[in-house]
């Protein structure tokens, strides 16, 4: 079996496409989301359906939390507020019901799967330093921890009681670690990279691969014009920040 592990399509159509399509579909594939399907961009609908036609699990993101009213969207900034907004009149009964469904939490053989940090799920905290990290480690019920939330790649291995923060395209997975691995974000990424983000997890291997995909990224801004949406979020796809 081999997974690939997304997050934070933020209905990106453009984005989410170009990635499904940029690995091949065998029956040893299983693709996974770490959260925020939708969100900021203009393709709510046409992403939740590719979700659905491609048997892809996913966990709860705040923003998916938000439209179906189990986080306080306060939290949320202003754009973010009134692109969900948006999105609710955009989406049926059966929309709202998919993403309410969505658990907090999901659990793999080989892995685990949350949007922000494991030991408050439902808290949507950002894992931004070793001590969100620690508290993600205490509680992790196996090797690997897939999160997203904060739509920048990284890695962060526990070994012999110190925590590490690292960055590579390739991870080399050490029997005697336990990771929590940020696999980015497919729509909208904030590392200064605009390429479309993911990961490849070959357990087999012991590898985790990050993967970078280009892709249509004007028509993905004119998309959030046309729909009224903040002119912000359409830039920020450009700079990837």
């Amino acid at each position: 079996m081999i997974y690939v592990i997304l997050s934070d399509i933020h209905s990106n159509l453009q984005a989410f496409d170009a990635v499904i399509r940029s690995f091949p579909k065998e029956d040893d594939v299983r693709i996974i989301c770490a959260g925020d399907i939708i969100g900021y961009g203009a393709n709510p609908v046409e992403c939740m359906n590719i979700m659905r036609e491609e048997g892809i699990k996913s966990v709860l993101g705040n923003h998916d939390a938000g439209l179906v009213g189990k986080m306080d969207m306060s939290r949320l900034t202003a754009h973010a507020v009134e692109a969900l907004n948006w999105t609710s009149g955009q989406i049926k009964k059966q929309d709202f019901d998919y993403l309410d469904q969505l658990p907090f939490v999901l659990t793999e053989n080989e892995f685990q799967v949350v949007h922000g940090t494991l030991d408050a799920p439902e808290e949507f905290a950002y894992l931004t330093g070793s001590v969100e990290a620690l508290r993600t480690f205490e509680v992790l019920k196996t090797r690997i921890c897939f999160v997203g939330h904060t739509h920048r790649p990284g890695v962060y291995m526990e070994m012999d009681g110190k925590i590490y923060q690292f960055s590579k395209k390739e991870i080399i997975l050490d029997d005697s670690a336990n990771y929590i691995i940020n696999v980015g974000s497919v729509g909208q990424p904030r590392d200064y990279d605009n390429r479309a983000c993911y990961c490849v997890y070959y357990p087999t291997e012991g590898i985790v691969e990050f993967r970078r995909v280009e892709y249509d990224i004007k028509s993905a801004k004119k998309a959030i014009l046309r729909a009224g949406l903040p002119e912000s979020l359409g830039e920020r796809l450009l700079t990837g920040r």
